[in-house]
């Protein structure tokens, strides 16, 4: 009995390097090109709403988590009610985005309104992002973010029903103001 116990463990302990060599090596920082977007933002942004357009306070911050193999964006919207004075939240966002080990492609994957979308992140020129949300029987959202000035984030939402017109129907404006 002590002989076919001893045998296991040693078969055990010879498998062991085997398995370990099998594992993948570890990743860290694979979102180190779009590291220029973290931190924390504020500014001022605005939508255009059936009632026209809506201007807003911004509060964006952009950060890295597990290994920075993943960046989290988290963003609030809020304006004052003129008539109460009182906060209103009309923006409330969260996102992931990670690079697929497959493709090599940056995804995001966006909550909000308890909706889940999610879209390739293109680097369309230096520090300067585009991402794109298919409509079903509507057309194309489309936004791109520009990092390039120091410190700064402008942000444009656009529509097209065929692709090629685009319309602006939200503008962002944010100052980087912590790490």
């Amino acid at each position: 009995m002590k002989t076919r116990t001893l045998f296991i463990i040693m078969a055990f302990l010879m498998m062991t390097p085997t398995f370990s060599q099998n594992q993948p090596e570890k990743v860290t920082n694979s979102m180190e090109p779009l590291f220029f977007m973290m931190g924390k933002w504020e500014g001022t942004g605005w939508t255009m709403t059936r009632e026209g357009k809506s201007n807003s306070n911004i509060k964006e911050h952009v950060y890295c988590k597990t290994d920075c193999n993943i960046l989290v964006a988290e963003g609030l919207g809020t304006k004052t009610n003129p008539e109460t004075n009182e906060t209103i939240v009309v923006h409330e966002a969260f996102g992931v985005m990670f690079k697929d080990p497959e493709t090599g492609k940056f995804t995001l994957r966006a909550y909000k309104d308890n909706n889940i979308s999610i879209s390739e992140v293109e680097i369309i020129d230096e520090k300067i992002i585009r991402w794109k949300l298919e409509l079903p029987n509507q057309g194309t959202v489309r936004f791109t973010s520009d990092y390039s000035q120091k410190d700064k984030w402008i942000e444009i939402g656009e529509f097209s029903r065929d692709g090629e017109n685009w319309m602006q129907f939200l503008g962002m404006d944010l100052t980087r103001v912590a790490e």
